[in-house]
């Protein structure tokens, strides 16, 4: 009896839906979490007491090392500008996109540039949100071609939000992502 009631608000449409906006939403607290990271390590970096003639190479060096280090020993997946990491997953390489990749890609990526490293938040936020878009999917039984739409829906997501760019995410997407 239960069941009968709850098949039509478990439809296929309905969980495409709410795994959309989950993805979203995580997608893009990522992004902003990242954004945010960035802009208190940036600050802290040039308010602080300590004499900068010392202290901004020392920051440098050290946000370089640890970002480095968190990559090249708990995810060597992350290494990289993240798009054509992406890309090579969606092209069903062997490219893992899960959520070690995308935490690692996050704290490198805050200890890069909150650092003071030149580094672009573009591609870091493309592959973290598609990492976590492709957690997500392994969560619910999706076809290969509906889990890379919602890849593709988790690279939008991140870089939409790391840019306040609706639009642009989903043209990037089309354009970049999409391509066959």
């Amino acid at each position: 009896m239960l069941q009968k009631r709850l098949e039509p608000l478990l439809s296929r449409k309905r969980v495409a839906i709410v795994e959309a906006c989950v993805i979203g939403l995580v997608s893009g607290l990522a992004a902003v979490l990242l954004k945010q990271g960035v802009e208190r390590l940036a600050l802290w970096r040039t308010t602080s007491e300590l004499p900068l003639g010392l202290v901004l190479p020392a920051i440098g060096l050290i946000g370089g090392w640890l970002s480095g280090f968190l990559v090249e020993r708990l995810a060597p997946e992350a290494a990289g500008s993240g798009i054509p990491q992406v890309k090579a997953a969606l092209g069903f390489a062997k490219m893992p996109l899960n959520l070690r990749v995308a935490l690692v890609k996050l704290s490198s990526t805050l200890l890069a540039l909150g650092s003071g490293l030149s580094l672009g938040r573009q591609g870091p936020t493309v592959q973290i949100g598609a990492a976590l878009a492709a957690q997500l999917s392994r969560w619910v039984p999706t076809s290969p071609e509906y889990r890379r739409q919602l890849i593709s829906a988790g690279a939008a997501a991140g870089l939409a939000a790391g840019f306040n760019a609706p639009i642009a995410g989903v043209l990037f997407v089309v354009e970049e992502l999409l391509q066959d």
